[in-house]
């Protein structure tokens, strides 16, 4: 502290360790500070060593992951210049911020930088990273949206920031409520309340900036598509000049290893409030690309398709902020503004949530050994991994069972005898209290399989059991007339369910049909074309990995054809075709052609 005259290394609890430590101890303490101080990148390295010492677990509760130093680059690079004084909310160990390399002088550098992270480690870390690098800089251990443009000692040029990504409904209630009103207040605009804590980043960062400034973001992709989403991209619209996204390729090398997220570069610039414009480049990187390249692309790429990727242009002025953005990473030619919604002619609703899959899911030989009665299950269609083909019928059911999958749900109707509450039964149960009479016949073997649930399964302690009417049943829904997963690698399925079997929260279901037998079939047939698979990609959610989700919501949104106002003919034929589909996959036949006669049909109707 009195050589940096930096409060941020003031005395620390860390410190009061050190003091406790014998030499042996300390040897790998050493080694590491040795590391550091030879390093040429200090950020990357006290990042990758804080990686080492913090869980995955841990570093994933507090929504931090390391800026790979390419990216940081990048970002920087195009954010700021050597006369620019630049703000880093979430600092961490400063890779977004830090020069090149720190005996470097190099004009391309920051004049000076705000870092900034609520963290006093992180703090820590950042400003030992920057003072290594003869960064100047000005620290401040605060929380980013408490902090105000007066608070810093200079103004700000350039915003280069990787947020917290933790979701909404991990934040302390109170702290949400408090950020949530008070950013609302300051952009007067309103904020959806499921908003995670980076999104609030982008609100909040704007008044540090004055026309023409720009900003760097590194987000999940999800800012594009979920319904958080909406508000934000408004708000964007709006106060920036949107100048690209950046989506690296999902199914290829992870931006952030450990996080089960798809990474998001976005480059904004400043504008007074409505007078943004321009074109939005929607970037996709599939390849290895130099950073130079892709700082071009950024500025002036000329869209189409390049050796590491794509890019395409939309003027910003057709951007819907209601719509799906991650869809114009990779637009399809499909027109679909003259289709209708499947919400037209389904109701849609994801599985129920058991609480406790191992305790609710069983196989015949389960039931056999509790000697439950039928009475308090129903069949189920455990998850879409048993499910092959286009429909689902009691033959499959029946073959799953001798196969020993979980077939069965715990189901029971209300039983007088039984708490409501579990917390009232796991008392009874940790009492020993009699709840039923020993001769109960059947209900005995209810009641023990209760019992085994509280002493084995540890349902006390799950919240999903606290939310429903009765603990020990899962809310009831109907057997759906149509399954389709709500996850995929491979694209999705919709698959008629000719079963009262009922499925759990890895399908969604397609209920309150109001169409007939054979329109339904037409539907299931565009449904599970190739027209339509082009269709669906451009309204899924993309996760790390290449894994896409869908969700009720979407569903109900999506694009179909009207089979109420399609010529009989071409709608027996979607439907006979769509029979002749099914039948061949049970076969295990080529369903390429049946689906090319599909698209075929459909071509005439799009």
């Amino acid at each position: 502290m009195d050589q940096t005259e930096n409060p941020a290394f003031n005395e620390y609890v860390l410190d009061e360790l050190v003091w406790l430590a014998d030499d042996l101890d300390l040897e790998p303490v050493l080694n590491a500070r040795d590391w550091l101080l030879g390093s040429g990148e200090p950020a990357e390295t006290i990042g990758r060593l804080y990686a080492d010492l913090m869980s995955n677990d841990d570093r994933q509760k507090l929504g931090q992951f390391r800026t790979p130093p390419n990216v940081g680059t990048l970002m920087r690079t195009w954010a700021a210049d050597g006369d620019d004084s630049v703000l880093d909310p979430g600092m961490g160990a400063g890779v977004l911020s830090s020069p090149l390399h720190p005996q470097w002088d190099l004009s391309t550098e920051p004049v000076h930088v705000h870092g900034i992270d609520r963290s006093r480690l992180s703090h820590l870390m950042g400003t030992t990273a920057l003072t290594l690098y003869r960064q100047a800089h000005e620290p401040h251990a605060a929380d980013f949206l408490d902090l105000s443009p007066d608070d810093l000692q200079r103004g700000v040029d350039a915003i280069i920031c990787n947020p917290p990504y933790t979701s909404g409904d991990s934040l302390p209630a109170a702290y949400k409520d408090r950020i949530n009103t008070q950013i609302e207040q300051s952009i007067e605009s309103e904020i959806s309340a499921r908003s995670p804590l980076h999104a609030y980043f982008f609100y909040h960062a704007r008044q540090f900036l004055s026309p023409a400034d720009r900003a760097a973001f590194l987000t999940p992709l999800s800012i594009l598509t979920a319904r958080y989403g909406e508000s934000l991209k408004r708000f964007l619209l709006e106060t920036f000049s949107i100048k690209a996204f950046v989506q690296f390729d999902p199914a290829g090398e992870r931006i952030f290893p450990d996080a089960h997220t798809t990474a998001l570069i976005t480059f904004l610039e400043a504008t007074p409030e409505n007078e943004s414009g321009g074109n939005t480049r929607f970037i996709r990187v599939d390849e290895s690309v130099d950073g130079y390249d892709l700082r071009v692309a950024v500025e002036n790429g000329t869209p189409g398709n390049t050796d590491w990727g794509s890019i395409h242009c939309v003027p910003q002025a057709q951007l819907d902020p209601t719509k799906n953005w991650e869809a114009l990473f990779t637009p399809t030619d499909i027109d679909t503004s003259n289709l209708t919604r499947l919400g037209e002619f389904v109701t849609v609703h994801r599985g129920m949530t058991t609480g406790a899959v191992d305790f609710f899911c069983l196989s015949q030989t389960e039931v056999d050994n509790l000697e439950l009665d039928n009475q308090y299950l129903s069949r189920l269609i455990r998850q879409p991994r048993l499910v092959d083909g286009y429909d689902f019928r009691d033959e499959d059911w029946e073959a799953l069972r001798e196969r020993g999958e979980d077939v069965w749900l715990f189901d029971p109707d209300a039983i007088q005898a039984i708490p409501e509450s579990i917390h009232v039964f796991s008392e009874q149960v940790a009492g020993d209290s009699s709840v039923l009479p020993d001769d109960s016949g059947m209900v005995g073997n209810l009641l023990a399989y209760l019992r085994d649930g509280v002493m084995e399964h540890g349902l006390p302690g799950t919240t999903a059991l606290e939310n429903r009417p009765y603990w020990y049943r899962p809310e009831r829904q109907d057997p759906p007339r149509v399954l389709v997963q709500n996850g995929s690698r491979d694209g999705f399925t919709f698959r008629l369910n000719e079963t009262d079997a009922r499925n759990i929260h890895n399908f969604d279901g397609l209920y309150d049909v109001t169409v007939n037998e054979t329109d339904l079939k037409a539907l299931l047939a565009y449904l599970n074309s190739g027209v339509a698979e082009r269709v669906v990609r451009n309204h899924t959610q993309t996760r790390q990995g290449g894994f896409e989700k869908l969700g009720p919501g979407t569903l109900k949104e999506l694009p179909v054809i009207d089979v109420t106002d399609m010529d009989d003919k071409m709608t027996t034929d979607l439907a006979d075709s769509f029979d002749a589909l099914r039948e061949t996959a049970r076969r295990d036949g080529d369903c390429e052609p049946i689906i090319n006669r599909i698209d075929a049909v459909l071509q005439q109707i799009l």
